[in-house]
């Protein structure tokens, strides 16, 4: 027969969780009304500390501080508030912050290194406890620390009136070469406008690029002519983040170089004779610029008779002529401009034709052979060179004539010598030949004494 339920055991235990109910309505109670008690705290038996314990933290850019361990609420200070700012007293565990750009750097940094303003964070928490987090601020700028000027139709390195060129950019942001990224170009003041590319190249006051693979990106800027030097002011913006910065350049007076190729840019003339000046009509080409064109020539002796070309190339006809006041003209420029103001120059020289040249002696008078013997009738030949190419001959002989043909003396011994005649005759003589300036002489080493009939 089984054994009847002991009732003092029911009873203890039906006593027991009365009291374990009132137990735990009473700590009810104090939790929600105070009752008197102390305030009940979470605590996180962790090691208590601020994370990251040291970091760099870029201006402009937001960070996270993490609370780890001890009991909120958390009480924190900032070594420089103004530029790093924390709530004074949080029950939060995780704190964002945006620091503020540092206007002054740590002291001995070299001028390669990165520029930063460490800046200590403390938090104490409910019990006492503190932890120390080392922040550096560095120095954040859009676009790098720099603009540099590329390719330009101005001399090296600069931006001049009338004239285009190519601005390199470097998309630094928070530390790092931002490929990829979009970034709007604002003309804020200045005689200039961008090149767009991607609208037919029209001229606009802003364009939108992208930067490259290695987070750099390029614009082309036109500059107006016809004003003073100034600086201008473009606006560069972070589309991403909308972040921006101003970068100021200097537009010179100089005009562009422009690269105008004008053909001949050189001319010289020269006059017939030492007496005369060259003069003449000379056609001058122009290429590489934008048209029109326009030739200008100071000087009156050289007149351009159509100063505007507006082909392209351009042409142009400069008539030259001797000054009125006498003299030649000695690089003369006559400057050539385009629609930019892009402009080269030509050189106009003329000069004085040379002297005639002294005349050329004649070759000396000669004859060959130099000598003759003569027989009774007989008529011998002699060549004659040299000499102005006219000739006479003279015999000195009286029965021995000679004549001369071209470069031929004919010699001949007559007949039909008498004794009243003047018998007997020489038996040599000489024939002489002369063009006038000098003479030659021929040898009659034997002449017969009589010819008879």
């Amino acid at each position: 027969m089984e054994a009847e339920p002991n009732k003092g055991d029911a009873i203890v235990k039906f006593q027991s969780l009365i009291r374990y109910a009132l137990a735990a309505f009473s700590a009810f109670l104090l939790g929600s009304c105070g009752g008197g008690g102390a305030e009940q705290r979470p605590i996180d038996t962790g090691v208590f500390s601020v994370n990251p314990p040291t970091a760099t933290f870029y201006a402009g850019v937001m960070a996270t501080l993490t609370i780890a361990g001890g009991t909120p609420p958390f009480q924190m200070t900032s070594s420089e508030p103004g530029l790093l700012s924390v709530p004074l007293s949080t029950r939060a565990r995780t704190i964002d912050v945006v620091p503020n750009q540092p206007g002054v750097v740590d002291a001995g940094l070299p001028p390669e290194a990165l520029q930063v303003r460490t800046v200590n964070i403390v938090a104490r928490d409910a019990a006492g406890n503190t932890a120390t987090a080392i922040i550096q601020v560095a120095q954040n700028f859009l676009t790098g620390y720099g603009v540099f000027v590329g390719n330009t139709t101005c001399a090296a390195g600069v931006i001049c009136l009338g004239g285009e060129t190519t601005l390199f950019f470097d998309s630094t942001f928070n530390g790092n070469l931002q490929a990829g990224h979009q970034f709007r170009l604002e003309r804020v003041r200045g005689p200039f406008q961008f090149i767009d590319p991607l609208n037919s190249n029209n001229q606009v006051d802003s364009v939108i690029v992208t930067a490259d693979h290695e987070g750099k990106f390029t614009a082309v800027i036109r500059v107006a002519t016809g004003l003073p030097a100034q600086v201008i002011l473009i606006k560069v913006t972070d589309l991403a983040t909308g972040a921006y910065t101003f970068r100021t350049l200097t537009v010179s007076t100089a005009p562009a170089t422009g690269n105008l190729t004008a053909i001949p840019s050189t001319i010289t003339l020269t006059g017939p004779d030492p007496t005369i000046c060259g003069n003449g009509n000379v056609d001058v080409l122009v290429f590489d610029g934008r048209p029109p064109y326009t030739a200008t020539c100071p000087n009156p002796a050289v007149f351009v008779e159509n100063p505007t070309s507006g082909s392209n190339p351009g042409r142009f006809t400069f008539s030259i002529s001797t000054p009125s006041t006498g003299g030649c003209l000695t690089a003369v420029p006559c400057v050539i401009t385009d629609s930019t103001g892009a402009r080269t120059t030509v050189t106009i020289t003329t000069e004085v034709g040379p002297a005639p040249p002294a005349p050329t002696p004649p070759p000396a008078l000669d004859v060959a052979p130099a000598a003759v013997d003569l027989t009774c009738g007989s008529t011998s030949a002699v060549t004659v060179v040299g000499g102005t190419g006219s000739y006479q001959v003279n015999s000195t002989h009286p029965r021995v004539v000679a004549t001369v043909s071209g470069n031929t003396i004919s010699i001949t011994r007559l007949t039909g010598d008498t004794a009243a005649g003047g018998f007997p005759f020489a038996t040599t003589g000489t024939v002489t030949v002369t063009d006038g300036s000098s003479i030659a002489t021929v040898d009659l080493t034997t002449v017969p004494g009589f010819c008879g009939p």
